[in-house]
């Protein structure tokens, strides 16, 4: 290898190590989502103040879902807890896996 092959070599090394650590340190400042799912047994949608719901006081679900966003279209991958438990920890569709 001569010389000026060399220094290239080198150079484009460090010109690489050097934008990575750079988009590394913008990646560690970049604003992340904070997501919280509840998951709650034998509770309605509508059972809940901020969707309209009377039955209980759920004061700071109200609080959460007025100070963030709230989905009104969703998907139960059963009538159950146990398979929907398992369809939202696996991904899977409880067909899949064999939960009833």
């Amino acid at each position: 290898m001569q010389v000026h092959q060399f220094i290239l070599f080198v150079c484009s090394l460090w010109l690489l190590t050097s934008c990575s650590q750079q988009a590394s340190e913008e990646a560690k400042t970049a604003e992340r989502p904070n997501i919280l799912l509840i998951l709650a047994d034998d509770l309605g949608w509508s059972q809940l103040g901020c969707y309209g719901g009377a039955a209980y006081r759920t004061p700071n679900i109200d609080q959460l879902a007025a100070e963030g966003m709230r989905f009104t279209q969703a998907y139960a991958a059963a009538a159950v807890c146990s398979p929907t438990r398992a369809a939202i920890m696996s991904g899977q569709h409880p067909a899949r896996l064999h939960s009833t």
